[in-house]
């Protein structure tokens, strides 16, 4: 029986909680939430007794800890994790500064007997898989193009929609409070960086424009960011939390092939015959992701998404937001990143 913790029991602590705790062999035993009162609900449901700190939850005779609290918390509590001998599920970002980013992975390298992972869930959803799966292949040519615009409608202290956790929700106020690093350009936009690294490699510079609803307190919630890799393909990324109309489209154009992921169904179209199309009806990504996770603990390999591939992630994103103050084009710059994760980009399962 595997025994986790959760640090932080709002949106995605709690889903991450439900899901496990529908996984056999799992056993959900310590909660903590700075808000008691969301910790002891999602332990009448989950099971697990609740602590006053996350101190005393890392006392615990646990196997792993899930840490889902806002990303400008993450660096402290993960690096205590790790020296606490647990082993991390680290939800995105990793930090919101490559400092502290590397902070976390210097103390993950103390310690190469624990596994640990971030939560970019979708590496793991069927549709972007499948497209990893295909351009993967010998015959699918050099990338030349690639585009991701999720657009979402979030606006502060308002109950809204998520389609992928397919439930209402109240927007955290830290989603737009104090940081522009909690915003859609650095922190939603890094799914979409870690997709395109996965894809194709490392990004060589990067180009954003923004824009700001009324109702943003002055964070970008529109914008637009052009990349070029270093291979010299190019893309773009947009995940705007200004969109009524909310839309999925994700697309990858070689020499050879063109791949476009709408809402879950692939168009396919190479040289060598008619166009094809692939639907997913369900997602079942957010098991499939936690589902990894347990597996690597269980045999003792490496996570898909490693600590060092979050630190790759808000590298564009520090890129994205400078690009965005300075009205210029910004070079990425991986200098904190370690060099031996360089030959693994764009590999994985």
């Amino acid at each position: 029986m595997l025994k986790v913790g959760i640090i932080g029991c709002g949106l995605m602590g709690s889903l991450h909680a439900r899901t496990l705790y529908r996984m056999p062999g799992i056993e959900i035993a310590a909660l903590y939430n700075p808000s008691r009162e969301k910790a002891e609900i999602l332990s009448r449901e989950v099971g697990g007794r609740v602590y006053d700190s996350w101190e005393q939850l890392l006392e615990q005779q646990i196997d792993a800890v899930y840490v889902a609290t806002p990303d400008h918390l993450h660096t402290e509590i993960a690096i205590a994790v790790l020296e606490a001998g647990k082993h991390l599920f680290l939800e995105k970002v990793i930090a919101t500064s490559p400092e502290d980013g590397a902070r976390i992975v210097a103390a993950s390298a103390k310690r190469p007997d624990l596994l640990a992972m971030i939560g970019y869930p979708l590496r793991f959803a069927p549709g972007y898989r499948k497209m990893k799966e295909l351009l993967a292949k010998r015959d699918a040519g050099k990338m030349l193009q690639a585009w991701s615009m999720r657009a979402h409608f979030l606006v502060p202290s308002q109950r809204v929609y998520d389609k992928y956790r397919d439930q209402h929700y109240d927007t955290p106020n830290w989603y737009f409070a104090g940081s522009d690093k909690a915003g859609p350009i650095y922190s939603h936009a890094s799914h979409d960086y870690d997709l395109l690294h996965w894809y194709g490699g490392d990004i060589d510079s990067v180009f954003a424009y923004g824009a700001s609803s009324e109702a943003s307190q002055g964070l970008s919630d529109a914008f637009t960011l052009a990349v070029r890799y270093k291979s010299g393909a190019i893309a773009q990324v947009s995940t705007p939390w200004v969109t009524r109309v909310e839309n999925d489209t994700t697309g990858v154009a070689t020499e050879r092939m063109t791949i476009v992921n709408t809402n879950g169904e692939l168009r396919i179209k190479d040289d060598n015959g008619p166009e094809e199309r692939i639907s997913f009806a369900d997602n079942d990504m957010w098991e499939r992701l936690n589902g990894h996770f347990v597996a690597c603990l269980r045999e003792k390999r490496q996570p898909l998404v490693s600590l060092e591939d979050g630190l790759r992630a808000i590298a564009v994103s520090e890129a994205a937001l400078r690009s965005l103050r300075e009205r210029r084009e910004i070079a990425v710059d991986y200098g904190a990143v370690p060099s031996k994760t360089g030959a693994a980009i764009g590999g994985g399962g």
